[in-house]
């Protein structure tokens, strides 16, 4: 099945990014989530979440700048 693509006026090139964003996250959540499970270490999920939040953010900024 092929998927249709919008028109390129009416998108702006963030949305084309979000599903690889939000696949990425995902995966670096679910791999802390097993070192701290095998490292008996009991860091909050939380914690985990919104530094790597801050950490894309980051990048977005000086990804932002270059352009």
């Amino acid at each position: 099945m092929a998927i249709k693509k919008a028109a390129s006026g009416s998108t702006n090139g963030n949305s084309d990014m979000t599903p690889v964003v939000a696949a990425t996250l995902a995966g670096v959540i679910y791999q802390a989530k097993l070192m701290n499970r095998q490292s008996k270490l009991n860091i909050p999920e939380q914690e985990v979440v919104s530094e790597v939040v801050s950490l894309w953010q980051a990048v977005m900024h000086e990804l932002g700048r270059e352009g």
